[in-house]
């Protein structure tokens, strides 16, 4: 499958490409998975939803950029289905992507201070 960059999809949903990442920031458009150097890899099934949310004219209304997360099943499915399909593309075996899922898990916890049990306090059960 070939991914496509944040210019080419902006470009193939006549959009700027400020008005995509500004979609993205706002959480309207679901984030897509990056590759190692940190560039999205937009999929074509990724680009035909967001296709789809402008055709149902729920992106061209004023964005808001907020850091709520988005629990909406329609977008927690499309990102389940999105990473799926990256892990099968790349031909990355789900345990490896868990285990390092959960050391960036770790890596951030500790860049905001730490898990609970790394914290220093009285301890609570």
């Amino acid at each position: 499958m070939k991914y496509l960059t944040t210019l080419e999809v902006a470009r193939e949903l006549n959009v700027s490409k400020q008005t995509l990442l500004n979609w993205l920031y706002a959480k309207k458009v679901p984030e897509p998975p990056r590759n190692r150097n940190g560039y999205r890899l937009w999929s074509p099934a990724r680009v035909s939803f967001v296709r789809q949310l402008i055709r149902e004219g729920r992106l061209h209304r004023r964005t808001v950029v907020h850091r709520e997360p988005i629990d909406e099943p329609l977008v927690v499915l499309e990102v389940a289905r999105e990473v799926n399909q990256f892990l099968e593309d790349a031909e990355i075996p789900i345990r490896r992507f868990v285990r390092e899922l959960n050391q960036v898990h770790r890596r951030g916890a500790k860049k905001r201070g730490g898990t609970r049990r790394g914290r220093t306090g009285p301890h609570r059960p």
